[in-house]
């Protein structure tokens, strides 16, 4: 058992070699990422930080398996992602990934409950009366035990994002993904929504890869690159990581 673990902390949970992604824009083709090297630690927060246009998205979607590099290695959790097609790499998301988005991507035809739910049971793992008890339980860890039933147009954006944020833990993901996930909240909203996902983050010792333009927001995580032009140009350690975590999970009105 202790060779295992000693395995999987040596390891990294992401390792990305010399990846280049270009988009054809007309007859011409545009480099986004320049022969990125990148590892991530399993249980490690890493900020993706850089202007508009920098690459951080894209560099995030390439390494969750939602875009393909143009070149060079993605190994996600052991799996080399850059030699999967896109029904195997949504498989590799399915087992182990999470996602919270800025715009929330939720289902607008389904329930909170129901946002949750799905997931659950695409995994296959779980009979339906457990993925309805899961769904409830991780909707209470968020405040939301009382609006299980309400559509998303029903909610307002900080309960919006907060049942995305149970939706992405409900599955125990390896590592979750949050691009931009206050983007379209107010300041006080945001701030709720950041603490409520550094602790349910620490609780769940999950690994965490964060996109941001916030440098503040950035200062929270272990680690963090800065992206311009689609190179790094630093990465650094944060030695006052997650020091302002001071908003409870349940009770806010947001």
């Amino acid at each position: 058992m202790s060779t295992n673990i000693e395995h999987e902390q040596q390891v990294p949970l992401l390792d990305l070699k010399k990846v280049v992604k270009q988009v054809k824009t007309g007859s011409d083709e545009l480099t986004i990422l320049q022969g990125l090297d990148l590892q991530i630690k399993h249980g490690e927060s890493l900020a993706i930080v850089g202007a508009s246009g920098s690459g951080k998205s894209t560099l995030l979607g390439i390494m969750a398996g939602l875009d393909q590099s143009t070149s060079g290695e993605v190994w996600l959790n052991g799996q080399a992602l850059h030699n999967l097609d896109e029904d195997q790499r949504a498989a590799v998301r399915a087992d182990g990934v999470g996602f919270v988005f800025q715009n929330f991507q939720l289902l607008p035809a389904l329930t909170a409950l129901e946002n949750v739910r799905l997931p659950l049971e695409m995994t296959q793992k779980y009979s339906l009366k457990e993925c309805e008890a899961l769904a409830q339980k991780w909707l209470d860890k968020v405040g939301l035990g009382h609006r299980l039933q309400h559509q998303p147009t029903q909610l307002s954006g900080g309960e919006q994002q907060r049942v995305a944020i149970a939706r992405a833990f409900a599955c125990q993901p390896t590592v979750l993904f949050a691009d931009e996930p206050t983007g379209n909240l107010d300041r006080k909203t945001g701030k709720y929504i950041i603490d409520l996902l550094f602790e349910l983050n620490q609780q769940n010792q999950t690994s965490l890869v964060l996109v941001t333009h916030d440098e503040h927001l950035a200062k929270r995580c272990q680690r963090s690159i800065h992206i311009d032009d689609g190179k790094i140009v630093n990465d650094g350690i944060n030695d006052d990581a997650n020091q302002e975590l001071t908003t409870p999970i349940q009770g806010a009105d947001v």
